[in-house]
């Protein structure tokens, strides 16, 4: 049996990540993040996992709030005891947001188009302030009014030739941690609420955390569904970008759409497709499909501290490279 993460030795409960950090508001409609409760530790020296270190005191992070995974590129200030204390001078982005971003960011040379600015998914816009002695950007959020206008957000940050070179490079470090926060914390606070509104089953006060069977069968169940989601936004991805299918000519051998093997799919559409994946949704339909299962009650307490992650996605990855059965209503327990 694949095995998704270590077997715990003792029964546990997973603790609301809200009693654990508490929240910085840099803009109180606007931009919010996280910083954990042991902040007065934060130095160069103890940076946590989800937090790279971009040149200076700029700092590229992954947090978590409201259900929600952000990036954030943002600056800090370090104080007498070199402990680093988070500023407003900074910009916090969807994932999606940041996706789209970093890959024009790869494309644009600030050494040749001075004083231009680009703006991506209307959601962030960076000016180019270099000059032929060095490379300058400003970053900037904007933000749509009721009206549908669009106003910059004051808060910006000021990204430097070295800062911009590590964040070039930080894509792949910036993924894992978005793919471990989406699952770890914001399908788990999804998911946590459903399970509550379940009604108690006594079979559920025979589970053994020594002996979690029944969670891998959950887990294998959880591995399904996001492969189902995976691959209805690929679906819808490819047919996007295919000139045959947007123009509605009746010619099936030609689609692109139909001649992308899977492989190729997948990898070119798997991180788009798992970011807009509607994880409320997602949550709703999984727990519906497992209300039957006596685990369920203790899933959400126990799958999301041991599960690694990595594991998850591989098995999605194959689940749907070869084809296997997305027919989630077979699912009886």
């Amino acid at each position: 049996m694949s095995s998704y993460f270590p077997e715990p030795n003792k029964k546990r409960k997973c603790e609301s990540l809200n009693n654990t950090a508490k929240k910085l508001c840099f803009n109180e409609k606007l931009d919010t993040c996280i910083i954990p409760s042991n902040a007065n530790e934060l130095t160069m020296e103890k940076l946590p996992k989800h937090m790279i270190h971009l040149g200076g005191l700029v700092f590229i992070s992954v947090n978590c709030f409201q259900k929600q995974t952000r990036v954030h590129i943002r600056l800090y200030a370090k104080d007498d005891t070199g402990v680093l204390h988070p500023t407003k001078d900074g910009v916090s982005l969807k994932p999606e947001v940041w996706s789209a971003f970093h890959s024009q960011l790869c494309c644009f040379r600030c050494r040749e188009n001075f004083e231009s600015a680009i703006i991506v998914k209307r959601d962030i816009c960076l000016f180019n302030l270099s000059d032929k002695e060095s490379e300058c950007v400003s970053i900037q959020r904007l933000f749509q009014r009721k009206d549908l206008s669009f106003q910059f957000v004051p808060e910006r940050v000021l990204l430097n030739g070295e800062n911009l070179g590590k964040l070039r490079d930080s894509y792949e470090l910036v993924f894992e941690c978005v793919k471990n926060k989406l699952l770890t914390y914001t399908l788990c606070e999804y998911i946590a609420p459903e399970v509550d509104r379940l009604p108690e089953n006594e079979l559920s006060l025979n589970y053994d955390a020594d002996n979690p069977f029944g969670l891998y069968e959950l887990t294998d169940s959880l591995c399904r569904c996001i492969t189902k989601y995976i691959a209805d936004n690929i679906s819808l991805y490819l047919k996007l970008d295919c000139d045959v299918c947007q123009n509605d000519y009746c010619v099936p051998k030609i689609h692109e759409c139909i001649n992308v093997k899977k492989k190729d799919s997948f990898e070119i559409y798997f991180e788009r497709a798992l970011y807009n994946i509607n994880w409320h949704a997602f949550a709703v339909e999984f727990v519906n499909l497992n209300k039957n299962n006596p685990h369920i009650k203790h899933f959400s307490n126990e799958i999301f501290d041991f599960m690694e992650v990595e594991k998850v996605f591989k098995k999605v990855e194959d689940m749907y490279v070869n084809d296997y059965t997305l027919d989630l209503l077979s699912f009886d327990f």
